[in-house]
This record gives C-alpha cells, structure tokens and sequence, in this order.
C-alpha cells in the first residue's frame, strides 16, 4: 500500500479501565502523525470462551472463530468511545482517503476469513496479538504499537515476550518482519514503552 500505516493493538485487559478513553486520546495525540489503524482485544469475552472450550470440550477451531468474532464486538465498543474514529470491516476499505485520514478501528473476521495463503493458525497459539501483527504485515506499517497493561520484563525480545505469556505463542512468527515493535503501558502515566528487539 503507498500509506505508510502505525498498527496498534489495544489489549483487551484495557477494557476495564476507567479511564481508557481519555488515555487513548492522550497517548494518540501524542504520536507523530501517520493514518492509524486500531486491533482491540477481546479480554473478559475471550476468556469467557476459554472457560467454555475447557468446560464443554467446545473444539479449538470453533472457539478460535468464536473469538475472532469477539473481537468484532470490542472493535465496536472502542470506536464507539472514539468519536474521531470510524468502524471498517473489510481490509481493502483501509486504503480509502475517508479512512485514512481518521483512526480505523478494524474488525478482522473478514479478513482472516479471506486468507487463503498461510493462513494464521486457528488455535490458541494466536490471540489478537498475532492477528495485529499479520494486519501490520499486509499493510506493510511503519510499526506495530501494543498497548498493554504492563511492560515486557528483560532483554524484550519476540521469543521472550512469547516464552513469558505478554504475547501468544505464535507473535515471534507473525512479526518477525515488521520494522518496529513498540510496547506501551496505557495505564502508567507518561506511557512508559519499550521497543522489541528480534
């Protein structure tokens, strides 16, 4: 794509917190500017699923789905808390000039439903974490931003964030060619980061 993109994925253990809007809006005018798109978790919604694939014998390729279309339901929520934002649904929606002058939200069913070609695996080695760093691959973004509740611990790199649970198992696949990995803590005040290392 001839934009250069910043992917940034809210992680869905901000959904409970207070004061999201106002720190989303904060750390995003904080930012030099580049057309935004946003991946938001699935939190609480996610585990509610795990519980039922561990309690019911739900099968991993259901329960993967379930939470994809989750994910459709958080993006809805966090737009619906960013006036400035606007709801795309469709990948090929994101190169629009009316999309690319505003921060996009982006539910992924479709376009996970639509990768033919390696898809990411349907398992709970991929969480949106990998699902944002595929999305930062297809754009070829400038950077992928996750904005999480805490900072890595150590030397950050992909395989020891994976090894730690900060991110899912399969992330250190999915981003190993993405240009820039930042790692934010939405909930301290001046938004502490680190940047991944390979």
């Amino acid at each position: 794509m001839a934009l250069e993109y910043r992917v940034v994925k809210l992680g869905g253990s901000l959904l409970d917190f207070d004061c999201l809007a106002p720190r989303l809006h904060a750390w995003l005018a904080a930012q030099p500017p580049m057309p935004g798109v946003m991946l938001v978790g699935g939190g609480k919604l996610a585990d509610a699923i795990r519980d039922a694939f561990a309690r019911h014998r739900l099968g991993e390729e259901a329960a993967h789905w379930l939470c994809i279309r989750l994910l459709g339901v958080t993006a809805e929520l966090v737009a619906g808390l960013l006036p400035e934002a606007v709801l795309v649904k469709r990948f090929d929606e994101l190169a629009a000039e009316r999309v690319a002058e505003r921060l996009a939200v982006f539910e992924p069913e479709q376009f996970l439903r639509d990768e033919t070609v390696h898809p990411l695996p349907h398992s709970w080695d991929v969480t949106s974490d990998s699902i944002a760093a595929r999305l930062a691959a297809r754009l070829e973004a400038g950077e992928l931003v996750l904005l999480k509740s805490d900072l890595p611990a150590g030397r950050a790199t992909l395989q020891e964030t994976a090894d730690a649970g900060y991110v899912d198992r399969y992330f250190p696949i999915a981003a190993a060619g993405l240009a820039r990995i930042r790692c934010v803590n939405l909930r301290s005040d001046g938004f502490p980061e680190v940047t991944l290392r390979r």
